[in-house]
């Protein structure tokens, strides 16, 4: 039997985050929701996840270090100068309770990195304005609000009760949903072209060889098959980087990078 490549954690563990992000499938098929229904829901899931993990990126305990990088968020890159603020172990402000002290140095990379962040998701607003009115449904509100949960519960997990922000910096903290949105915008700008017209030729292709032994196939129905096979790559990515010991392949994208460890 081959080796486990996860940290004391079953694959299976993952299937209710599987459960949850094939649902809006479901909602295509049986529900009668078009494709703008899912842009909400992952509109809604990145916005919040952005909101998450700005807050989340007060707790780093690390500086930031650009040196070494291959990916940069906005407002930095290798020849970026940062005052002392950037580099020194500034003096964290305690908070009440069991929670961790806040480090306000990292206040401008994570407000840099939100607004950039909610630029992008801005524009996407401005050429579907349908979302905002979609998300009046109650099943498809229950949807986003299920994937929310999940995701915070993963990070409070791994980044609070197994003191991951002690071995982070803002930088990597707030990577992780820059990361996702680079990801989304690219595979829909390709899904909407290249995939486009890919599914329409082997839409034709089927048709004219199979002829009438399948049914007729809907190409809004492939797209929306397309983006949840994405999010379902993008989330089982994203469990192997946070479970395998040494992730590989597409999951390595979805990394933080650490120029420490080089």
């Amino acid at each position: 039997m081959p080796p486990n490549p996860f940290k004391g954690v079953e694959s299976a563990s993952f299937l209710p985050t599987l459960l949850a992000n094939l649902f809006p499938l479901f909602g295509i098929l049986r529900l009668d929701w078009r494709v703008v229904e899912l842009f909400a829901i992952y509109w809604l899931e990145i916005g919040t996840g952005f909101l998450v993990y700005g807050v989340a990126a007060l707790f780093a305990r690390l500086p930031v270090v650009l040196d070494g990088r291959s990916f940069y968020l906005p407002g930095v890159s290798p020849d970026t100068e940062r005052d002392q603020k950037w580099t020194r172990d500034s003096r964290p402000i305690d908070l009440p309770g069991s929670l961790p002290p806040i480090y306000p140095r990292n206040v401008r990379l994570i407000l840099w990195t939100l607004a950039t962040g909610f630029a992008f998701l801005g524009i996407f607003l401005v050429e579907y304005p349908q979302v905002v009115e979609v998300l009046r449904s109650p099943s498809l509100v229950l949807t986003a609000v299920g994937m929310i949960l999940s995701d915070w519960y993963r990070l409070y997990r791994e980044f609070f009760r197994e003191g991951q922000y002690e071995e982070m910096s803002a930088h990597m903290v707030l990577e992780i949903p820059g990361r996702v949105l680079f990801f989304w915008v690219v595979y829909v700008l390709l899904l909407g072209s290249v995939g486009g017209f890919t599914l329409l030729f082997l839409v034709l292709f089927v048709r004219e060889t199979v002829g009438g032994l399948v049914p007729d196939i809907d190409l809004v129905v492939l797209f929306a098959v397309a983006l949840v096979v994405g999010k379902v790559a993008v989330e089982w990515s994203r469990f192997r980087v946070e479970n395998e010991t040494e992730p590989t392949g597409f999951a390595t994208w979805f990394l933080p990078e650490n120029p420490r460890e080089r």
